[in-house]
């Protein structure tokens, strides 16, 4: 593909406000559950919102996923490997080594990996390992602020009709592109996300619960996905149409999440989004509080920026995946900041809390979806099944305040965040 059909979208933030829709929508919230709370009567349109909300909830929840049928005789396209890496000496070697022993067509694979701005020993191991396999290509860049940027410079020299991303603490097993690649046989799909499993999950409680977490996680897109919702990509094991990504023009740089970000954008580009529980594609979890407390404020910031960024066109959809966006949008991002003027309110009036309904909501989805995640995934049964979904229930509570701390923030932080990547420790 030349480079002058390709030009990715500057960081520009002239034609977005989020900090006002952002403050907008704050407001718009606590007006509402203030509503309920000084008219009585009123209290009916949240009847009426949770019993819409708990039809698709039960549609989703009780949904029987069709299971994807995988053309053997497809043909099998080029594929790009794309490896963002910044500072990565104590994993990439490993990650290389796993995509040169994919059971996949040499001369159909184009592996890449962007070194962006090390300053430790990565620059030192991809030589090593350009000696090793002549045919690994690498782009050296001055780092300028994040995976997408770094995604963007490569993207025009790259051949592969299908764009697989992996992060640099990534593992694939050696059948990943077989089960993946020819699920684009498929019409209408233009991109899937593989299941990812965590490598170090028995290292501390934190780990058990990211594993417990994906699990959950991996439940929901395949029952979204049955009932007509919508599926997300995760950044690391997304394979993406190269056509729809041109179309896209690349990966956004005016956000902390592209990947969220270019979830909406295929979908308003007209295609589907698939999920493949198997295989899986290994990752390291974080160990610490220090580390997982800004991930996942990260992955909140992005996860709200995309709704103010594509509000309304991303209703445009179809019924069956705005009433999914309604669904999660409303439990993910607008029940927690809600809960501040719920519970001053239940305090002053000495009243009952209005959002409770939706709680209740939030916590069968969560509730069930663990169960069923945990015992699908990790064949855990009877008291370790239990066990571990109590523990998933409570380690899950952190992400109330995360997302009532990344509201706050987009209503007043002038510039946007900075993209911090996480610390991979590699093997200990």
């Amino acid at each position: 593909m030349g480079r002058s059909i390709y030009q990715p979208r500057k960081d520009i933030s002239v034609h977005r406000d989020r900090r006002l829709k952002a403050t907008l929508v704050l407001l718009l919230v606590w007006g509402f559950v203030s509503l309920l709370h000084w008219l009585p009567q009123a209290q009916w349109l949240m009847v009426g919102l949770t019993a819409i909300l708990a039809v698709q909830t039960l549609r989703m929840l009780i949904a029987k996923p069709a299971p994807l049928v995988i053309a053997s005789d497809a043909d099998l396209p080029q594929v790009s490997i794309l490896v963002p890496a910044k500072n990565e000496s104590a994993v990439l070697a490993d990650l290389v080594y796993s995509l040169y022993e994919l059971n996949y067509p040499r001369d159909r694979l184009d592996i890449w990996v962007i070194d962006d701005g090390s300053t430790d020993a990565t620059p030192q191991i991809l030589r090593q390992l350009q000696a090793e396999f002549p045919t690994l290509q690498v782009h050296h860049r001055e780092s300028k602020g994040g995976k997408s940027g770094a995604l963007n410079a490569v993207f025009p020299l790259t051949r592969g009709e299908i764009i697989l991303v992996c992060d640099a603490d990534a593992l694939l097993p050696a059948n990943f592109l077989m089960a993946t690649v020819p699920v684009f046989a498929k019409p209408g799909v233009g991109a899937l996300q593989v299941r990812k499993a965590i490598m170090n999950a028995e290292t501390n409680f934190l780990t058990r619960c990211q594993q417990m977490e994906m699990n959950c996680d991996s439940f929901l897109q395949t029952h979204r996905i049955a009932i007509g919702g919508m599926s997300e990509l995760r950044g690391n094991g997304m394979l993406v149409r190269r056509e729809l990504l041109a179309r896209c023009q690349g990966w956004s740089e005016d956000t902390v999440t592209d990947d969220l970000d270019l979830c909406f954008k295929l979908y308003l580009a007209g295609t589907e989004i698939e999920f493949v529980t198997f295989p899986t594609i290994q990752e390291e979890a974080v160990t610490n509080w220090q580390n997982l407390w800004p991930q996942h404020c990260r992955w909140a910031e992005g996860g709200y920026q995309r709704y103010l960024d594509y509000f309304p066109q991303i209703l445009t959809l179809g019924w069956a995946k705005s009433i999914d966006l309604l669904l999660f949008f409303l439990l993910q991002f607008l029940l927690p900041i809600g809960l501040i003027p719920d519970l001053l309110w239940t305090i002053i009036k000495s009243d009952r809390a209005v959002l409770l309904p939706l709680q209740t909501l939030l916590s069968i989805i969560l509730t069930v979806a663990f169960i069923a995640g945990i015992y699908q995934y990790q064949n855990l049964k009877g008291w370790s099944l239990l066990w571990a979904t109590i523990q998933g229930s409570i380690y899950m509570v952190h992400w109330i305040p995360a997302m009532i701390v990344t509201t706050f923030k987009l209503c007043f932080q002038k510039p946007r965040s900075r993209w911090i990547k996480t610390e991979h420790q590699g093997r200990i």
